[in-house]
């Protein structure tokens, strides 16, 4: 069996391989690997049994969908200032359109616009005042 750090990566990988085949923009697919990093860590870490990974796209969309067998659902913590965890959904909330969980818990799944609508975080070149972002 295979160490459980090569997982993410391989997920950024596969993920980065698809989102160009399908000829996404680059900013695009470097945010999707970022969300699939943090939503795999996510199910590795705080999961059960395999993780699957789900990428579905149209013209308006990217929908990453990570799947363990774990009912307990991804929430977002607020993370103190000297904690080294717990910032990942927060990154996954301000990279994406919409967030969640389904499944009964077992899936958590983020939207990314396909046609490059920035998240709320990056809609103005100012710097944000929310604080999650």
């Amino acid at each position: 069996m295979e160490p459980v750090g090569v997982y993410v990566p391989r997920a950024r990988r596969t993920t980065a391989a698809v989102l160009r085949q399908w000829s996404l923009p680059d900013a695009l697919v470097e945010d999707a690997r970022l969300v699939v990093s943090e939503l795999v860590s996510n199910a590795i870490t705080h999961g059960s049994g395999d993780v699957r990974l789900r990428l579905r796209h149209d013209n308006h969309e990217l929908r990453i969908l990570v799947t363990d067998d774990s009912t307990a659902p991804a929430r977002r913590r607020r993370a103190g200032a000297e904690d080294l965890n717990g910032r990942g959904l927060h990154l996954v909330a301000c990279l994406s359109l919409r967030w969640g969980v389904a499944d009964g818990g077992r899936t958590t799944y983020a939207v990314i616009p396909a046609l490059r609508e920035a998240p709320p975080c990056r809609r103005t070149a100012q710097p944000s005042s929310d604080p999650t972002c």
